[in-house]
């Protein structure tokens, strides 16, 4: 019988491109109260809806995973929005270092989180800077590059200030697109490998419709894969959708709302 992985482990998991820790790496892993319409300046994407699934397993054991719903993303907003439909009906909000868990439109609980809006794949999508995953605006700077097998493989190192606790970051591209991503350890380990496929462009954005994690953990590999489909660019909707402020708001990080 397969065991479900907790929600708590996969949520981390979901979205996140790069970090600072190893915990990260290993996994917790690239979305107004008032109606509001926005218009849209030129060609500039600025906000993404997509359906999206995400599938995990454990390799070799008998845990697994299985999430669905809907996520948002502005970047003028900042926040990123995943409205769970499945296992559990809530709504995930993460908050530059902080997520809220929403149930039945009331704040339940409120934790630190290590998954960064701007570090997620639909973030550096709209902003067209996926194909060099953001890196430079990170403080990587290049190592090496070199090609191999029809690839652009390029080699990335740390501020030399952080390079004890972060390592290196390999990209291998193919027509300017990213195609996969590998995450080492300071001590030469590969932490996590991440593959980009299924590209599709909608209004401009080109963006990896699938999403190919293998996470490398202390004993044990996770194999996830984060779907999206029926993506929507510049949707003009309620800024409510984008923002998804809480009911119950100012409390202590780590403890549950007030019941109703």
């Amino acid at each position: 019988m397969i065991r479900s992985i907790k929600l708590s482990a996969l949520l981390g998991r979901f979205f996140l491109l790069k970090t600072t820790s190893l915990w990260v790496m290993a996994w917790m892993m690239a979305f107004i109260c008032t109606t509001s319409m926005h218009p849209v300046h030129g060609q500039q994407a600025y906000r993404i809806k997509a359906e999206c699934t995400v599938k995990s397993k454990v390799v070799g054991g008998n845990e697994a995973g299985l999430i669905l719903g809907t996520v948002y993303y502005d970047v003028r907003i900042g926040r990123l929005i995943f409205e769970v439909k499945f296992p559990q009906k809530e709504t995930w909000v993460f908050i530059d270092s902080v997520q809220w868990t929403i149930r039945n439109d009331t704040l339940i609980y409120i934790k630190p989180s290590t998954l960064k809006p701007k570090l997620s794949v639909l973030h550096l999508s709209l902003n067209q800077q996926l194909g060099g995953f953001g890196l430079e605006q990170s403080g990587y700077s290049m190592s090496e590059v070199k090609t191999e097998q029809g690839l652009v493989i390029s080699g990335w190192s740390p501020p030399a200030a952080a390079r004890k606790k972060m390592g290196r970051i390999a990209l291998a591209s193919r027509d300017r697109q990213l195609i996969s991503v590998i995450f080492y350890h300071p001590d030469g380990r590969i932490l996590r490998k991440q593959h980009f496929r299924k590209y599709q462009r909608i209004s401009n954005v080109s963006l990896p419709t699938e999403v190919v994690d293998e996470i490398f953990e202390k004993e044990k590999k996770v194999y996830q894969t984060t779907e999206y489909k029926n993506i929507v660019i510049n949707e003009q909707t309620p800024d409510f959708y984008y923002r998804r402020d809480p009911k119950y708001r100012d409390l202590p990080l780590g403890t549950a709302s007030p019941k109703r």
